[in-house]
């Protein structure tokens, strides 16, 4: 569901620009809030927490520009709304993620985690364990919605099958390939032992756990894709016999060449699992884009006026009075932020 979001972009901020109105008038419920979809807020924190995850390794040191920020906001606000309006959706519809769905996904998540590594992960990036599950909780939701609503909608016959693979064949043409077994590891006698391990008992992950320092792994490789040493190396084997290779820093790569694979083409019942999942997303993404159009028609949207209109001058920098203009409060400090830079507090 992330990519339907993500993937149409322009089509939800033009049906925002459309569709909403500005937040007018104040409140004290309303300080921190940047829209609220058929009265339920979404705060001004909930879109900053996703604008530092999606820029928090893009920071170069420069800060941006209040219409760059503005621009990054309403994508990110857009996704927020099409969510809200999903996780609305399922309510109606008695789906709402459960309390024990959503402890589920949390533990699926903190399962990739050793011991309390997750909580350390999420104090070292400043996470707010509140705030990730608010999005854990959108992102059940989305899964849910695609799973219930939208996939029982779409319906796929043979002929459209294969008018799409008639269609992308090229898609379907595979280059020459090598299938190989790779075994990593500091010295070249420990890689050659673990290579000679596997040709006796053709056990991946025995090989890795019989030799400290070692990695296995099978894989298949295009082999206009091998590294110039790779490409050395298998050209004087044959399959069931294997070469060890340098890989840099102290590493070495063995390499054991099970099969060459000749160019082809998949036929239409090989390739028929790919191209039915490349028509049922194709067909996901027009089904949620119409729902979507319904649902924002249906709803009233609004959203702060800061991040509506752009005046002419905000990527300017703000002009600071003299230092004899500005009048101190009593305890010493400036009266205010700069000129017009907006406190973060404010929806109208």
């Amino acid at each position: 569901m992330r990519k339907f979001l993500g993937a149409h972009a322009a089509l939800l901020l033009m049906l925002l620009t459309a569709l909403m109105a500005g937040c007018s008038g104040k409140s004290q419920d309303d300080v921190g809030v940047v829209a609220k979809v058929n009265g339920r807020p979404i705060p001004l924190e909930m879109l900053e927490y996703q604008y530092d995850l999606l820029h928090f390794d893009a920071f170069s040191g420069s800060l941006p520009t209040v219409g760059a920020l503005r621009e990054a906001y309403g994508k990110i606000l857009g996704g927020l709304i099409a969510l809200e309006l999903v996780s609305q959706e399922l309510e109606k519809r008695g789906q709402e993620v459960s309390d024990a769905e959503l402890a589920e996904a949390e533990a699926k998540v903190r399962a990739d985690y050793p011991d309390d590594a997750f909580d350390k992960m999420l104090a070292e990036e400043f996470i707010d364990l509140p705030m990730w599950r608010k999005h854990l909780r959108y992102a059940c939701g989305a899964e849910k919605f695609q799973r219930l609503v939208l996939r029982p909608q779409i319906h796929l016959d043979y002929r459209e099958i294969e008018a799409y693979y008639n269609a992308h064949i090229a898609a379907f043409r595979l280059p020459e390939r090598v299938r190989l077994v790779v075994v990593y590891g500091p010295g070249r006698d420990t890689v050659e032992k673990a290579l000679s391990r596997y040709l006796q008992q053709k056990d991946i992950k025995a090989v890795s756990e019989a030799f400290a320092g070692i990695q296995a792994r099978e894989v298949t490789v295009a082999k206009d894709v091998l590294s110039p040493a790779w490409t050395e190396a298998l050209q004087s084997i044959q399959p069931g016999k294997t070469a060890v290779v340098a890989g840099g820093r102290g590493v070495f790569e063995g390499l054991l060449l099970l099969e060459r694979l000749p160019a082809e083409t998949l036929d239409i019942a090989q390739a028929y699992s790919q191209v039915e999942a490349a028509l049922v997303e194709e067909r996901l993404q027009q089904a949620f884009d119409a729902w979507l159009i319904k649902a924002l028609d249906a709803s009233t949207v609004l959203v702060s006026q800061r991040l509506l209109h752009k005046s002419e001058d905000e990527d300017l920098p703000p002009e600071a009075p003299p230092a004899e203009a500005q009048p101190a409060d009593q305890s010493g400090g400036q009266q205010g932020g700069q000129p017009g830079v907006a406190s973060g507090n404010e929806t109208g």
